[in-house]
């Protein structure tokens, strides 16, 4: 073991975010429930969270030393088990093509909020039915199509009015319209907010304009 496992801390959570796992010990901060390694992607988005210096001065040097000793370790055995994957799966004779392109940079990030239809179909709406009008630290403003999207990130809150969105708001998922917007942001500043998004979603509140 590196460091020392954090205490109990004030913004610490009673147990795990809704629809997250119950066991502690696959959180890299046990004892407060945050910076879950279940998957790749949880463990990658860990590690661009934590990073971050406004998390990191949250604990101690010994703390922190832990939890990046805990966020590295997942990230190892992730890495190794693809490795190990891929290797067997370069040893079968293809029998497929390749695909041709590439997803989206933020596909994984999304793929937590939205099916792989839904990220297909943003992906195809026309950049041209997106007009950004305010992008601040503190909030975004756009229109996609004939709806509107706001995000507060201070407040953690997304206000947006499509009936799909609607529809699934209390599961906290998103639609193509959301996934659009942010797949037109610049790459790192929409990999944050999921990041945040992720690692806090029960502090995240979404929601549609009263309907007239």
């Amino acid at each position: 073991m590196v460091g020392k496992r954090p205490n109990r801390k004030p913004f610490g959570r009673e147990g795990p975010p809704k629809g997250y796992p119950k066991d502690q010990s696959v959180y890299a901060d046990p004892e407060n429930w945050r910076y879950p390694l279940h998957t790749p992607w949880h463990a990658k988005a860990a590690r661009r969270y934590f990073d971050d210096w406004s998390n990191r001065r949250k604990y101690t040097g010994d703390e922190r030393a832990y939890i990046d000793w805990r966020i590295n370790d997942a990230l190892k055995e992730f890495d190794a088990k693809a490795t190990t994957k891929a290797n067997v799966k370069n040893s079968r004779v293809r029998t497929s093509k390749p695909k041709e392109t590439a997803g989206h940079p933020l596909e994984e990030f999304l793929q937590p909020f939205l099916d792989a239809g839904r990220i297909r179909r943003a992906a195809e709406i026309n950049d041209s039915l997106v007009t950004i009008l305010e992008v601040t630290p503190t909030e975004i403003r756009a229109r996609v199509k004939e709806y509107s999207v706001r995000i507060a990130v201070n407040n953690k809150t997304i206000v947006h009015d499509c009936q799909d969105w609607r529809k699934n708001m209390d599961s906290k998922k998103m639609c193509k319209h959301l996934a659009k917007l942010l797949m037109m942001l610049d790459t790192s500043k929409a990999r944050e907010l999921l990041g945040d998004i992720t690692n806090n979603k029960d502090q995240w509140t979404f929601t549609a304009p009263e309907e007239a």
